[in-house]
């Protein structure tokens, strides 16, 4: 990607999560919190498989679209447990974060759907970019 575009994107998550914490827009606001549970981890794992591609790991995480969903869809899933972790922490310590098994559940989902669409982008976008198949990223791509 462009790094306007990853530069945006990264401003674009940081503003989103930064108001909500600041405004406590995440409950009063209709799909906020998941528009941000959702939007945070797709951004971050497309910047992670950027990352990898450029170093030339792609083969091992990002070779075939479906190795992309599954690495996607476990980065989204380590975020998003990790961040509901961190809720429950801010919750006891006061903070006033909505943090009930239901809502920890489906902030955990939406993280891991977040993360396959983030890696299904990056994966068919890095492809095209560097010119590999789809199928094989050790072979280039046919056309």
């Amino acid at each position: 990607m462009p790094r306007k575009w990853i530069i945006l994107l990264i401003l674009v998550c940081i503003a989103l999560n930064g108001a909500g914490f600041i405004w406590q827009l995440f409950e009063p606001i209709l799909l906020y919190d998941e528009v941000a549970h959702f939007l945070t981890p797709l951004v971050l794992v497309a910047v992670v498989a950027e990352i990898i591609y450029r170093n030339g790991g792609d083969d091992e995480f990002f070779d075939t679209p479906r190795h992309a969903i599954i690495t996607g869809s476990v980065i989204g899933l380590l975020g998003a447990a990790g961040w509901e972790g961190i809720e429950v922490i801010l919750s006891a310590m006061g903070v006033a974060i909505s943090n009930t098994v239901p809502d920890s559940l489906f902030d955990v989902f939406l993280g891991v759907i977040g993360g396959a669409a983030g890696a299904y982008i990056a994966d068919h976008f890095l492809d095209r970019l560097f010119g590999r198949s789809r199928t094989d990223s050790n072979r280039p791509r046919v056309r």
